[in-house]
């Protein structure tokens, strides 16, 4: 029962909770925004990579067309004339 008590006391009181309990919170903070920086470092240096592969790759593996489309038997032509109706 005395335990019990003690523990609800402390944990009111906040002594349950470590002294530095701040310091603990920070250096996990830091640790994690590190691995989220790496990890974008990765992903960017690995873009990049790729780029320069897509870069570097001759041009006959990805041909251009430049074929003109067939014409095709009617052909439409629109003529649009604006008119200013003077100052507004």
């Amino acid at each position: 029962v005395c335990d019990f008590l003690g523990e609800k006391i402390a944990s009111v009181l906040g002594i349950s909770t470590p002294k530095y309990q701040y310091a603990i919170d920070e250096y996990y903070r830091m640790k994690k925004e590190e691995e989220e920086e790496e990890q974008e470092n990765r992903m960017s240096e690995e873009a990049e990579r790729q780029h320069q592969e897509q870069q570097n790759k001759p041009q006959a593996e990805a041909p251009v067309q430049t074929d003109q489309p067939e014409a095709t038997a009617c052909t439409s032509f629109v003529n649009v004339n604006f008119e200013n109706e003077g100052d507004c």
